[in-house]
């Protein structure tokens, strides 16, 4: 390998611990946040049971910007989740309406 594909790689390795190690987030929303609403809107048996308004998903949902969470509906990092479910979250948690 090259030198500068070298300090690339490891630049871009240096990159993504960082992101993760910082709390990064996607459109207003933690990873971890992310991750705690994805039970129940998994495309794959799906939480049914109420959400707790004050739990993590909900919490994390309050800063979500929407528009933004709208915009990677399509992408392949998450054809795992029903879109139809995630947009009826928001209201759950007892905020406003998601609308894409």
């Amino acid at each position: 390998m090259e030198p500068n594909t070298k300090l690339f790689v490891m630049t871009l390795v240096l990159a993504l611990t960082l992101t993760a190690a910082t709390g990064q987030n996607l459109c207003g929303m933690t990873y971890t946040g992310l991750y705690s609403c994805k039970p129940y809107v998994q495309t794959k048996d799906p939480l049914t049971t109420p959400i707790d308004p004050k739990g993590p998903c909900c919490t994390a949902l309050s800063t979500a910007n929407f528009h933004c969470l709208c915009e990677h509906k399509d992408s392949p990092f998450v054809s795992d989740i029903d879109f139809h479910l995630a947009v009826k979250l928001p209201e759950k948690c007892g905020l406003p309406a998601a609308t894409c």
